[in-house]
């Protein structure tokens, strides 16, 4: 991570926190756990959330991913958060675009509070991740080196 803002530990407690509440459905846990992370620093979260994503997209259709496999992982998502009361599967679309590094025009979409959209970010990591089989704490891992290896890169 950048800065000592955000401990890596921190993250990946809290962001395991949030996928055990999603498990169990449990929308008090799941929220107080989104709530923690939503208070870490807001860009570290969402670049290691981001990657995650990615990572896992990229697991799931090694092949490459088009518009039906987006709608479905949006689709499943909203299907298995049923139980979170905030659920919005507008906001599923812009949290997976957005780690695939589409962003919508501004103008086009209201801003979109950050804990809303990390509390979405993190039901699609957990249900993503859950279909690669492999566990969250390695998919976490992973997106911190990503991110590590591109701070030790120079920009242009």
């Amino acid at each position: 991570m950048p800065s000592a803002a955000t401990d890596p530990s921190t993250l990946r407690r809290l962001t395991a926190r949030a996928a055990q509440a999603a498990a169990a459905q449990d929308a008090a846990a799941f929220s107080s756990a989104a709530g923690e992370l939503a208070a870490l620093d807001a860009e570290q979260v969402r670049t290691v959330l981001g990657w995650v994503l990615r990572g896992a997209l990229e697991e799931l259709h090694p092949d490459g991913l088009d518009g039906d496999d987006l709608r479905e992982a949006v689709a499943a998502t909203a299907r298995a958060a049923g139980w979170w009361p905030e659920l919005d599967p507008r906001v599923l679309v812009v949290v997976l675009t957005a780690a695939l590094g589409e962003h919508p025009d501004p103008e086009e979409l209201p801003r979109l509070p950050h804990p809303l959209v990390l509390s979405h970010s993190l039901l699609l990591v957990h249900d993503l991740v859950a279909a690669t089989r492999r566990p969250l704490q390695r998919h976490l891992e992973s997106a911190l080196a990503e991110v590590r290896r591109a701070e030790t890169m120079e920009m242009p």
